[in-house]
C-alpha cells in the first residue's frame, strides 16, 4: 500500500525514473549479448576478439563516466536526459551502420556509455535528488525497470531480429528512442520545476553570506574532488560497492567451468537466472521501505550477506535443485544493492553532489565488473579449483563486508550537512559533539533536505 500512496503522489517522476532505466537496455550487456552471432558473422570477428574489444570498451566508458556524468549536477534534468538519448539513438544507427571493426568499436563504446551509464544515473540520481523521506521506495519503483527490459525486451528483440535482420531491428530501437522514449520523458517532467532544476547551478547563483560561501566552494563538485572522496568512509565502503558486481559477473561469467567441475547440467544454472529475476525485484522492493525506516547508511554493511550464503551454499552443493537456491540468494543482493547504492549517497553529500558522486561510484562498479572475470580465470591458470576459488570469494566478501561496518565507527566521515551546522572539526566542538552528530547525521540531512529541497 506504501508503494501505491507514492504512485499516486508523485507519478509522473517515477515514471520517468522508470522508463530511463528501461531504456538503459539498449546498452546493457544482456541486450548487446543478443546480436553478437549476427554482428561477427557480418564484420568477420570471432567471440573472442568481440570479447576482448567489448571488454576494452566497457572499461573505457566507465572512465568517461565520472567527467560527463557530474554534469548532470549543474544541467537541467529535461536537457541532460534528452541529450544522453540523442547520444543512445546516434550509437544504435551507428552499430546498426557499422561495416568494420573501427565503426563497432565506436558504436559499442557510445552505446555502453550512453545507455549503461547515462540512462541510468539520470534515473537513479533524479529520484535519489527529487525524493526524500519515500526515497528507498520511489528508488525501487524507478528501477523496476531494469527487471522488466530484461523479462520482455531479449524475445521482442530476437523475433525482430528473425524477422527483419540485426541491422535493421538495432536501427528500429533508435527510432524508438526517438519517437517513443523522448516524447514521453518530456510529457512526464516537463512542467515540473523542482524535479528538473540543477542544484549545483542553484548553488552557484545563489548570493548567500561569506561564510556559507566558503563551506560551498570546499564541497563543490567543481573543486578536485567533493568532500566525500577525501575522507577514510568511502575508501572503507569502496570494495563493498565493488564486490557485487565483481563476483556476480565473475560466477556468471564463468558459470560453465563451475557446472563442469560439480558435474551439473548447465541448463540448471540458465534456469536459475528465472529465479534470480524474481528474487531480485523482490530485495529492490524488500529494501525501500527498510531504507526509509532505517537509513541506507545503517543497512549498507549488511547486503552482502544473502551473496555470501549463495556463494557458501554453491561451494559444499553437488546437488542440481540447489542451484536456483543458489541464484535466488544472489539475486536479494542485487535488488538491495540496487537501491542501497544509490539512496546511500544523498544521505553523505549535499544534493550538488549527488551526480558527481555516484557516477564516480558507478565507474568504479563498471571497472569492477569488467575484471571479475580476469580474476576469475588467473586463478584458474594458477590451477586453484572451482572449490577454493569459491572460498576464497567468500571470504573476500566477509572481509569487506567487516570495512564497511568498521568504516561507521564514530567520527570516520561527517555528512556536510553536520559539519557545515557544526563548523567542522577543529573549529570549537568537542569530540563528543562530533561523534553524536556523526551517529545522526543521515537523520539531521533528511530532516534538512525535507524542508528544503524535497517535496515527497
Amino acid at each position: 500500500m506504501q508503494f501505491l500512496s507514492l504512485l499516486r503522489q508523485a507519478p509522473r517522476p517515477l515514471a520517468f525514473g522508470a522508463l530511463h532505466s528501461f531504456g538503459s537496455s539498449f546498452g546493457q550487456t544482456f541486450l548487446v549479448a543478443l546480436f553478437v552471432p549476427f554482428i561477427g558473422a557480418s564484420l568477420a570477428i570471432n567471440e573472442t576478439e568481440f570479447a576482448n574489444i567489448y571488454a576494452g570498451i566497457t572499461i573505457a566508458s566507465a572512465l568517461c563516466l565520472p567527467f560527463i556524468g557530474r554534469l548532470i549536477d549543474r544541467i537541467d534534468m529535461l536537457r541532460y536526459s534528452l541529450a544522453t538519448m540523442v547520444l543512445l539513438t546516434i550509437g544504435c544507427l551507428l552499430i546498426a551502420a557499422a561495416q568494420s571493426a573501427w565503426m563497432l568499436i565506436a558504436a559499442l563504446f557510445i552505446l555502453r556509455l550512453a545507455g549503461q551509464g547515462l540512462m541510468s544515473h539520470v534515473s537513479m540520481t533524479g529520484i535519489a535528488r527529487y525524493f526524500d523521506r519515500s526515497r528507498g521506495r520511489a528508488l525501487a519503483i524507478a528501477s523496476f525497470g531494469f527487471p522488466l527490459a530484461e523479462a520482455i525486451m531479449p524475445v521482442t528483440l530476437l523475433a525482430l531480429i528473425a524477422g527483419f535482420g540485426w541491422r535493421a531491428t538495432y536501427a528500429g530501437a533508435g527510432i524508438f528512442i526517438v519517437v517513443i522514449l523522448m516524447p514521453i520523458a518530456i510529457l512526464l517532467i516537463r512542467d515540473n520545476a523542482k524535479f528538473r532544476e540543477a542544484p549545483g547551478k542553484m548553488e552557484n547563483n545563489s548570493k548567500t553570506a561569506s561564510a556559507n560561501q566558503e563551506v560551498a566552494r570546499d564541497t563543490s563538485p567543481t573543486g578536485s574532488h567533493p568532500r566525500l572522496f577525501r575522507s577514510r568512509y568511502i575508501w572503507f565502503c569502496m570494495p563493498m560497492l565493488a564486490a557485487p558486481p565483481l563476483v556476480m559477473t565473475a560466477l556468471f561469467f564463468h558459470q560453465g567451468s563451475i557446472s563442469a567441475s560439480k558435474d551439473i547440467d548447465l541448463t540448471w544454472f540458465a534456469a536459475g537466472f528465472t529465479v534470480f529475476a524474481i528474487t531480485s525485484v523482490i530485495g529492490a522492493f524488500g529494501s525501500g521501505p527498510l531504507i526509509d525506516s532505517h537509513t541506507a547508511r545503517k543497512l549498507f554493511p549488511y547486503h552482502l550477506i544473502p551473496a555470501i550464503g549463495a556463494v557458501s551454499l554453491l561451494a559444499i552443493t553437488e546437488t542440481p535443485v540447489m542451484i536456483p537456491v543458489y541464484m535466488g540468494m544472489l539475486g536479494i543482493t542485487t535488488g538491495f544493492a540496487t537501491t542501497l547504492r544509490t539512496a546511500i549517497i544523498p544521505e553523505l553529500v549535499p544534493l550538488d553532489e549527488i551526480g558527481a558522486v555516484r557516477s564516480t561510484l558507478t565507474a568504479v562498479m563498471v571497472l569492477a565488473s569488467a575484471i571479475g572475470p580476469a580474476i576469475y580465470g588467473w586463478m584458474f591458470a594458477a590451477d586453484i579449483d572451482i572449490a577454493t576459488t569459491l572460498w576464497i570469494t567468500i571470504v573476500a566478501m566477509a572481509v569487506v563486508s567487516v570495512l564497511s561496518w568498521m568504516s561507521e565507527r564514530p567520527g570516520f566521515y561527517i555528512p556536510p550537512g553536520v559539519a557545515r551546522q557544526t563548523g567542522e572539526e577543529g573549529r570549537g566542538i568537542s569530540k563528543s559533539e562530533i561523534d553524536d552528530e556523526t551517529k545522526n547525521g543521515p537523520e539531521l540531512k533528511r530532516a534538512r533536505a525535507s524542508r528544503e529541497n524535497s517535496v515527497v
